[in-house]
């Protein structure tokens, strides 16, 4: 899986685009109601987001599997002089962080990555480890209403190999099934984001 996203990575370095996603803008309006100072995002890439959160007074911490991505977002932070603190881990380890660490964990579009059901249940249970009581767990997922859901050649159930790419679709009752024990839904909302069918899940630590 690292080895696609370091590829994509090295020959454009700015694969997602350089301004921030609508969900992150999104997030970052909850996350100041909050009081959220504290937050880990998962899967950060190029850091578009990661830098939005950063430069509006976030404590940021990231991870990320591609060394390629951590190379170019610490180019970034050192261009832009701001504070991020970065990690390059395989979140299927766990969270290297302690218990009741962090605000806040946002992750756009992390949970489509090819994870089996277990090593899923295995995330969502650290990330509610890490967070503090009535902390917040705000994620995207590519949903089963997306024009490329069940297209490409089928790797498991919900995903799909497209273009090179291995990527989970989700319905709404999966995302309740993963979540159920670990964190209360407030809401999922359908967005779009060129050229993928969201699902933006907001949730808050039981």
């Amino acid at each position: 899986m690292n080895e696609i996203w370091d590829e994509v990575y090295s020959s454009d370095q700015s694969f997602f685009g350089e301004n921030a996603s609508h969900f992150a803008e999104m997030s970052y309006n909850d996350f100041k109601k909050q009081g959220v100072k504290k937050l880990l995002e998962l899967g950060c890439g190029q850091g578009r987001d990661t830098i939005f959160f950063a430069s509006n007074d976030l404590d940021v911490h990231t991870l990320d599997s591609s060394i390629i991505a951590q190379e170019n977002l610490h180019k970034k932070q050192r261009e832009k002089n701001i504070s991020i603190d970065l990690k390059h881990f395989d979140a299927r380890q766990g969270i290297p962080f302690s218990n009741n660490f962090f605000d806040a964990i946002y992750a756009h579009m992390f949970f489509n990555m090819h994870f089996t059901d277990d090593e899923l249940k295995f995330l969502f249970i650290e990330c509610n480890r890490v967070t503090k009581n009535n902390g917040m767990l705000y994620f995207s997922v590519r949903s089963d209403k997306d024009a490329q859901y069940n297209t490409g050649k089928k790797i498991d159930t919900n995903i799909y190999e497209i273009n090179g790419f291995q990527i989970r679709f989700f319905s709404k009752s999966q995302i309740k099934f993963f979540l159920s024990d670990q964190f209360e839904i407030k809401s999922v909302i359908e967005d779009y984001e060129e050229p993928a069918s969201l699902y933006l899940v907001f949730s808050f630590k039981k």
